[in-house]
């Protein structure tokens, strides 16, 4: 069965509207992309032929013209032996071509005596012949003015002949060996293209046609079979610590937001640095009461400072850690603006660490294979008589946001007090002045003062604050908006996060994400994630990352190409080694769905030695 029906079957399988215009112009785009294809294979093969073509016609008229090739070698090489400057050597060229029957007319300038090569002009005879029988046609026949201007210029055009390249340290048989040598050389080559055009046809043929049931699938909203669907913890920055503990932090200002108010607790940890551009990273707690591993809160700290400036310019800062309960949304005024934060205790700074990040991958297994994971983290629970708990409940957070109006009305209504009693000051001092100004201008009328005013400017500036006033008004309305929408919007993300349930079933969606796999695990999926290069010691997958000038999509490719070269091990004993379903779900992953999860826009990759 051809290609293309094995794409109209897939097309009819859709069940979609054939005559649509977006399906007519996908159908449209794949065509085009198909006769590109097709016309860059048959351009390539057409332009080796041409190159046959002419190095057989060079090597000819080189033999043909084999004493006039060894003169203007000879001619040359006179110049050369008397050691005479390049440059004079072309002026005594384009001397000699004003003369009649001088082997100088067969030379072009510029010479390339540095290769030690000429170019020369060698008449063909073949087109000799045909300009003899066109001149007969032209004498028998009536032929028009413009036909035999078209003539002469055809006649100017063959007098210089073919240009020959020849190298003046060898013969002129040598020089003909040399262009009947690139012409086999061609021919092999086209050989080797014509193998390789039908194969390579076919695969643009096929991808070509991948590309177009994609775009249908994607236009009618079908989903493809190895797209999977994305855990709620996969739209923020992530990673899970050497020790098991979740980190989040927001790609933007509202993701800190919603972060805060839907999965930060007063018993997490909030780490984050002084440095520009450093993440505000949210370590869960799920051991209510105790404290959290130092080497956890180390690791939070380099993972908030790899998206600062402090990754690009490679040094080793500082972070530092606070609690829960020492960290708010609000402050006397009321809700603050989104991504910054109120702080009620001393921030505790970490010792500086070195910006070492990795790339990994946790293996996505069954719901069977999850189920044992959950059995084993059960027991090791009871036997240690520890419970996890992961919850979003802070203080006050509800008492606060419904009374932030009131604050703020009551911070205005003090801010209006502050400017009534400021305007009556002023205008007790400004009194007496007034009443000497009215003194001195008592005697003159209302013609007056206008004209004196229009020529001193006074009535536009009386008129500038009056226009000053609504423009006033509307910032300080626009101001209000803005606050009244963030107190709505995060009013929303709590009332989502009563009903959002993810965050108390977030251990048994750990039980599904296995670092390395064993033998009795059936592997479905790869979760990318990039961490601290010390919380991905156990994974299976993993590169390591450093600062660096690599972008991060080359980067990727180098990473993908290197989990798909190593050692596999067909039978799943050696929990080390790859294994055949992992190796598969990795050659379907592309580079542009993976390095959403950097916090680095360049890199240094390191990889071990094969």
């Amino acid at each position: 069965m051809s290609t293309t029906s094995t794409i109209d079957k897939k097309i009819s399988e859709l069940n979609i509207n054939e005559s649509s215009e977006k399906v007519i112009q996908h159908k449209k785009l794949a065509a085009d992309r198909l006769e590109k294809a097709r016309t860059k294979r048959d351009d390539e093969i057409q332009n080796l032929k041409d190159e046959q073509v002419l190095n057989a016609k060079k090597g000819e008229l080189v033999q043909l013209y084999s004493n006039l090739v060894d003169d203007c070698r000879q001619y040359i090489q006179n110049f050369v032996d008397k050691q005479i400057d390049w440059t004079n050597i072309e002026l005594a060229i384009k001397s000699d071509k004003r003369k009649k029957n001088s082997i100088a007319n067969y030379i072009e300038l510029p010479l390339n005596l540095k290769e030690n090569r000429v170019n020369i002009k060698l008449k063909d005879p073949e087109e000799n012949e045909s300009e003899t029988e066109s001149e007969n046609e032209s004498s028998s026949d009536s032929d028009s003015e413009s036909e035999m201007i078209q003539r002469r210029k055809v006649k100017e055009h063959t007098i210089h002949g073919v240009p020959v390249s020849i190298d003046i340290t060898i013969s002129s048989f040598a020089n003909a060996r040399y262009y009947f040598d690139l012409k086999k050389e061609a021919e092999l080559k086209q050989t080797k293209v014509e193998r390789g055009a039908e194969i390579a046809f076919k695969n643009a043929e096929k991808k070509i046609g991948q590309d177009l049931i994609k775009n249908l699938q994607r236009e009618n909203g079908f989903r493809q079979k190895d797209e999977r669907e994305k855990f709620w913890f996969e739209k923020f920055y992530w990673f899970i610590t050497s020790e098991g503990y979740l980190c989040l932090a927001g790609r933007d200002k509202m993701q800190t937001d919603l972060i805060y108010f839907n999965y930060f607790s007063d018993d997490d940890y909030l780490v984050s640095s002084e440095i520009e551009g450093s993440l505000k990273v949210f370590v869960k707690n799920p051991f209510k009461g105790e404290t959290i591993p130092p080497s956890t809160i180390l690791q939070a700290g380099i993972f908030a400072m790899s998206a600062s400036q402090a990754w690009g310019g490679k040094i080793n800062p500082a972070a530092w850690v606070l609690n829960g309960n020492d960290v708010s949304k609000y402050n006397s005024l009321g809700i603050l603006p989104p991504g910054e934060f109120e702080y009620s205790a001393k921030k505790d700074f970490l010792p500086p660490a070195q910006l070492v990040m990795g790339f990994g991958f946790f293996c996505l297994v069954d719901e069977e294979s999850a189920k044992l994971h959950e059995k084993q983290r059960i027991d090791k629970e009871n036997e240690h008589g520890v419970v996890k708990i992961y919850d979003n409940k802070k203080k006050n957070v509800n008492f606060k946001i419904t009374n932030v109006k009131e604050l703020s009305s009551e911070s205005e209504s003090v801010e209006e007090q502050k400017t009534d009693q400021n305007t009556a000051e002023v205008s007790s001092r400004g009194r007496k002045s007034k009443l000497k100004r009215a003194a001195k201008y008592a005697n003159q009328d209302e013609e007056d003062k206008s004209l004196i005013m229009n020529v001193l400017g006074g009535k536009k500036r009386d008129e500038e604050p009056k226009q000053k006033h609504p423009q006033e008004n509307v910032n300080i309305k626009k101001n209000d908006y803005n606050r009244e929408q963030h107190e709505r919007d995060v009013q929303k993300i709590i009332m989502d996060s009563e009903e959002d349930n993810s965050l108390k079933i977030f251990p048994n969606t750990m039980d599904s994400l296995v670092q390395k796999p064993t033998p009795d695990d059936n592997i479905i999926g790869l979760i990318p994630v990039f961490a601290p290069w010390s919380a991905l010691q156990k994974c299976k997958y993993k590169a390591k990352i450093q600062p660096g000038l690599a972008k991060k999509g080359k980067s990727m490719n180098e990473i993908i190409n290197y989990f798909t070269t190593r050692k596999m091990d067909g039978t799943k004993f050696d929990t080390d080694l790859d294994w055949p379903e992992e190796r598969e779900i990795l050659k379907s992953l592309k580079s542009n769905d993976l390095i959403g999860v950097f916090t680095v826009n360049k890199m240094r990759l390191i990889l071990p030695k094969k």
